[in-house]
C-alpha cells in the first residue's frame, strides 16, 4: 500500500511519533516514582524508623504499628 498524499504521511507519522514519545514519557516517570519509594522505604527502614517483614515471595511489608507495640508490651510483660 502506498501512501502518495504528503499530508496523510506527514499526519500518520506524527501521530506515531507522538503517541511513543508520550509513552515514553509515561513509563519513565513511573519506574523513576518507583525507584525513589523504594528508596525511601529502604533508608526508614534502615534508620528503624518502620518495621517490616519479609513474606515468603520476599516482598516486604510494612508492619502496622499496632502490632509492634503489641509485641514489645508482651515481651515487657514475661521478663
Amino acid at each position: 500500500m502506498m501512501i502518495n498524499d504528503p499530508m496523510l504521511l506527514t499526519v500518520i507519522t506524527t501521530t506515531v511519533l507522538a503517541t511513543f514519545y508520550y509513552a515514553g514519557r509515561y513509563l519513565a516517570k513511573r519506574s523513576l516514582a518507583e525507584s525513589l519509594i523504594e528508596n525511601v522505604l529502604e533508608s526508614l527502614e534502615k534508620d528503624g524508623l518502620i518495621a517490616t517483614r519479609t513474606d515468603k515471595n520476599g516482598e516486604k511489608d510494612i508492619i502496622p504499628i499496632s502490632d509492634v507495640i503489641a509485641k514489645a508490651v508482651k515481651d515487657a510483660n514475661t521478663k
